[in-house]
């Protein structure tokens, strides 16, 4: 293959606060709903924040095969798992069906923290409470204590095992830890392994997690948003009185096959993925994103596309609440047009970590599936200082193409053009 159309998207699955399957999520993305809510159980308590992007009507075991894999599995890795069972059926693809080495799994992941439980028992043998600490205690202790497998648990590779071994996929099998433009860059690679003819079909996405308790404590310098009545306005990407980050949890995958392989089983492409570019320009402090960065990689994904930014329907931000981040983010965004419209899915989900990508480029494809671009929650507030057009009412796709961004504080920047699919409705 020579062209980056010949990569299609023929699935989509998602495990996210505003629901489990893509028919669930589209209809509350797309009318407007927040998954921003109180957090159950203790969660919030660890850190003094209560409310966030909660799965609710979630279980692993529903997914999960064999249910003996759950024990060495994290939520994030289940939640991943989950997203990839989801995908496979929408995509109608059963991978016994296909040569084994010709199916891949590439995810994008991050890295996960285990629970303070899990460590409470061997940490307090070894002298933590007392204050006396016996450093050289703690492997012996463990032994004792800890769960004898509790680090698979946790390894980001996980995902893209489980996932590959279940299925008894023989192809490339990769991870990528590249903090919230992981999916984006695992959704890039999976298409570059297309392009290079090593394999059919690619299962890739990412799943992450801000709610649970150790990372609710370490927030990587993002700021704790103030609460507001009601709580699901609490979470503000682009407007003018943002002042932090609420988290969430979720995963999202796709299927992508050439379009050689998916017409030989037959099935319909929802989306065509048309260009892509990376980038990396350091930001100066080091905690806020780089607009160059985020610039450098839309011209470089619009140029690999073959389209000009006047062609775009829409684009799916990363915009999170921050104001840096948010607002150089912005101002990369608005050179593309100010009359081009831009939905922050953040405002609905909280922020997902690795995830973050996988359900942005879900959003761009149910978008092109659907022909229409959905609103962002709370964007009547918006920052009249980022001039990007957020909608309060869904309204339709003009143009079949969406352009799909993500980025870290560190100045990493990913772009994905997305676009319609021949004869899709």
């Amino acid at each position: 293959m020579t062209a980056s159309r010949d990569v299609v998207i023929t699935g989509v699955g998602v495990v996210s606060p505003l629901g489990i399957g893509h028919e669930p999520f589209w209809q509350a993305m797309s009318s407007g709903q927040s998954g921003i809510r109180w957090l159950d159980g203790g969660t919030g308590e660890v850190a003094r924040v209560g409310f966030g992007g909660q799965l609710i009507d979630y279980d692993p075991r529903a997914y999960v095969r064999p249910r003996k894999a759950l024990k060495v599995m994290s939520r994030e890795i289940q939640t991943a798992f989950s997203a990839a069972v989801l995908a496979m059926e929408h995509a109608a693809l059963d991978p016994s069906e296909m040569p084994a080495d010709r199916v891949a799994t590439i995810f994008g992941s991050e890295m996960m923290s285990g629970e303070p439980e899990e460590l409470a028992e061997a940490l307090q043998q070894c002298g933590v409470t007392s204050g006396d600490i016996r450093a050289g205690e703690f492997g012996e202790a463990a032994m004792r204590n800890m769960f004898p497998l509790w680090m698979l648990k946790y390894l980001p590779n996980m995902a893209a095992c489980h996932v590959g071994i279940a299925v008894g996929a023989l192809g490339p099998n990769n991870t990528l830890v590249v903090g919230d433009t992981s999916a984006l860059a695992a959704a890039i690679e999976s298409a570059s392994v297309l392009r290079r003819g090593i394999a059919d079909c690619v299962i890739t996405g990412a799943a992450g997690t801000r709610i649970s308790p150790t990372r609710l404590i370490y927030r990587s310098g993002l700021g704790i948003p103030t609460l507001r009545d009601p709580v699901a306005a609490s979470s503000r990407p682009l407007a003018s009185d943002r002042d932090g980050v609420v988290a969430g949890e979720g995963a999202g995958c796709l299927i992508l096959e050439s379009d050689a392989a998916a017409s030989r089983r037959g099935v319909r492409p929802l989306a065509v993925m048309l260009g892509s570019a990376v980038r990396f320009i350091p930001s100066c402090d080091g905690s806020s994103a780089s607009s160059a960065a985020i610039g450098k990689a839309i011209a470089g994904a619009l140029a690999d596309a073959g389209v000009a930014a006047s062609d775009l329907g829409m684009v799916v931000s990363h915009a999170m609440g921050d104001r840096r981040i948010d607002a150089a983010e912005a101002a990369a965004v608005e050179k593309l047009g100010e009359d081009l419209p831009v939905v922050a899915p953040i405002a609905a989900l909280g922020h997902t970590g690795a995830a973050s990508g996988s359900l942005d480029l879900v959003t761009a494809v149910l978008a092109l599936v659907h022909r229409v671009v959905p609103p962002t929650v709370n964007a009547a507030e918006r920052d009249p200082e980022c001039r990007v057009r957020l909608l309060s009412e869904a309204q339709p796709l003009d143009r079949p193409l969406v352009l799909v961004i993500s980025h870290t504080p560190q100045g990493h920047a990913a772009a994905v053009v997305l676009g319609a699919a021949s004869g899709c409705e």
